[in-house]
């Protein structure tokens, strides 16, 4: 509601407003009709009041006339009024075929009321002569006549006056003055009124119906264009007042969409500013305050530049203005100073709206105090610092242990070659110099020495084989390309599933760690084949490069789940062993499909011990 008393658009486009519009339109058709109507009864009147002073000044000019030749004869027979010409002269005259017939003369007087008479009678006007003096009744005034006749004596010219009549539209009066002239005095000297005065008056009378009547088809016409006109002057409005309405309610619709999206900006966590062209704030959000520390008063028309950090440098702000006026659109980080004088970072997203014309009218710029996010982006860094130093101290640990294993069982590897091979080799030669010189002792004695050389060739072997697992002296002895023939002949011999083995060297020419891990990863490798695959082939392929060493292992076995619990610590043994010298391993092994074994390490550096 209040938004609807604040738009002057929504109160004009009210109902009412259009029913006060259409109300005065209606009104002012009104009073143009009756304005209208109004000039038809003065023309009216006045075309009257122009006949009735033309028919008296034609009656008076007949009766200066007549009075001018002193009278008129006429056929006594015919005049009127016989009684009131018994003053007059009379002739007796013949006609050209000698009939005999009297005239009689007739003054301008009698003149002009025979013409009155027949002019009342034939067209419906009423012409009489009056006077202040009377000498005739039937020429005494009414109420009107005798205010003219005072207004005449006052040195009137005429008068005319428009007289309302009920059932009809009036009488136009009009009455012209008849002053007493030299020729008059004969007749009408004992009036005693001077020449020149007023002794008397003709007046007529004539019916505005008539002329009125004459006006009909003019004010239908009027009154058929003042309809058209209020009927198109209403469809006007009504168009215009509809247009209205609908910009009214899209109006209401994006003041309370503004007023929705200001209460939005205000509410929403991160902060907002709007500014205009040139970077002048304009509104800033609760937000905004909270995070800068500032009232909206404090900042409103002032420039963003209030909140520079000094962290950045010229360039850092002409690339992001650049990035405005081009893109129309900047994202980032920035570091702020807020009114307390604390500097802190916020990741600001700017964004610029372009009028009709492409130019830029406003900066909408929503940002977030990111100082906590920082905070735990350098806690974690120094954490991911402290894990990396503990891993590479965890890994040297493992590269020491591991080498400190390699050496332990090269030592146990070469004792037991050494001590124990030898003291098992004597007894071998001391129990068959023995079994030879038992023969006097009768066949159980032989038996018993036979079976103390078999136990002693049995142990033999075993030790050949644990030393062997622990170092094979053929690593240290003929290298790599060796030990590894030497191992899958001896696995595919033990385990009965054959091991095809590839090298594009005869020889590898490979540094101490390097070579033990290749090997143990064989090793490893070939050990998971021989427990878990089932497989019934395995292939070995080494590949020496550029930059270090290549090697594949596959079986056919029935392979396992990668995503398997199950712990797994010989190949996490080669992971980690390849990870040392800095190489990669990658284990492919879909269920039902065997196991491929994909292993690369680098020329370099084993960790130092």
């Amino acid at each position: 509601m209040d938004a609807v008393r604040e738009n002057p658009l929504v109160q004009v486009a009210a109902p009412a407003a259009m029913l006060l519009v259409a109300l005065l339109w209606s009104v002012l058709v009104l009073f143009s009709l009756w304005t209208q109507r109004d000039q038809l009864n003065r023309t009216a009147q006045q075309l009257a009041r122009i006949d009735a002073i033309a028919n008296l000044k034609k009656d008076m000019a007949i009766r200066k006339w007549a009075s001018q030749v002193g009278g008129v004869f006429i056929d006594e027979d015919k005049a009127p009024n016989i009684d009131t010409l018994s003053d007059q002269m009379r002739l007796r005259a013949e006609t050209v075929t000698g009939d005999p017939f009297k005239m009689i003369a007739l003054t301008p007087i009698h003149i002009l009321l025979g013409i009155q008479e027949v002019s009342n009678k034939e067209y419906g006007s009423k012409e009489r002569l009056t006077s202040l003096q009377l000498r005739n009744r039937e020429n005494a005034p009414d109420e009107w006549e005798t205010q003219a006749l005072k207004t005449l004596e006052a040195g009137s010219a005429m008068v005319a006056e428009a007289m309302p009549r009920s059932g009809g539209h009036g009488l136009m009066r009009v009455m012209i003055p008849m002053r007493m002239e030299e020729e008059c005095l004969e007749c009408h000297r004992e009036t005693l009124v001077p020449v020149g005065g007023l002794r008397g008056a003709a007046a007529i009378s004539v019916d505005l119906n008539t002329y009125w009547s004459a006006q009909e088809p003019t004010w239908r016409t009027i009154q058929y264009w003042h309809f058209g006109i209020w009927f198109a002057g209403l469809s006007t409005l009504y168009a215009y007042w509809s247009l209205l309405r609908r910009r009214a309610v899209e109006h209401l619709r994006q003041d309370q969409q503004r007023r929705e999206n200001a209460a939005a900006f205000s509410a929403m966590a991160e902060g907002a500013i709007i500014t205009d062209a040139q970077g002048d704030i304009l509104w800033v959000n609760a937000a905004f305050c909270r995070i800068y520390g500032y009232a909206a008063e404090e900042v409103i028309g002032k420039n963003p530049r209030i909140f520079k950090s000094g962290r950045h440098d010229d360039d850092f702000y002409r690339l992001l203005w650049n990035g405005l006026t081009q893109l129309g659109h900047w994202r980032g980080e920035v570091w702020n100073r807020r009114k307390n004088g604390e500097i802190f970072p916020e990741e600001i997203s700017i964004q610029a709206l372009r009028g009709p014309d492409g130019a830029t009218v406003r900066y909408i710029s929503i940002f977030s105090d990111i100082t906590e996010r920082k905070n735990s982006e350098e806690a974690l860094r120094q954490q991911q610092q402290r894990l990396e130093v503990s891993e590479a101290r965890l890994r040297e640990l493992a590269a020491f242990l591991q080498t400190v294993r390699e050496e332990e069982r090269t030592r146990i590897a070469r004792e037991l070659h050494d001590e124990l091979g030898q003291a098992l080799t004597a007894l071998r030669f001391d129990l068959g110099w023995l079994r030879g010189k038992c023969g006097a002792l009768g066949a159980p004695a032989a038996d018993h020495v036979a079976s103390a050389l078999g136990v002693v060739e049995q142990s033999i072997v075993a030790l050949r084989r644990i030393s062997e697992d622990l170092r094979p002296a053929m690593l240290d002895s003929l290298g790599l390309a060796a030990a590894i023939e030497h191992h899958a002949a001896q696995f595919s011999q033990r385990t009965g599933t054959p091991c095809h083995l590839s090298m594009n060297r005869e020889e590898f020419d490979l540094e101490s760690n390097l070579a033990t891990t290749i090997f143990r990863v064989v090793q490893e490798a070939l050990t998971n084949v021989a427990r878990h695959a089932a497989a019934s082939e395995v292939s070995v392929q080494i590949d020496e490069t550029a930059d270090g060493i290549r090697l594949d292992v596959w079986d056919n076995g029935h392979g396992f789940a990668s995503d398997s619990n199950k712990k797994t610590f010989g190949l996490l043994g080669m992971r980690e062993r390849i990870t040392m010298l800095g190489g990669s391993l990658e284990i492919d092994s879909p269920p039902g499909e065997g196991t491929h074994i994909s292993a690369w390490l680098p020329y370099r550096e084993a960790t130092p011990t």
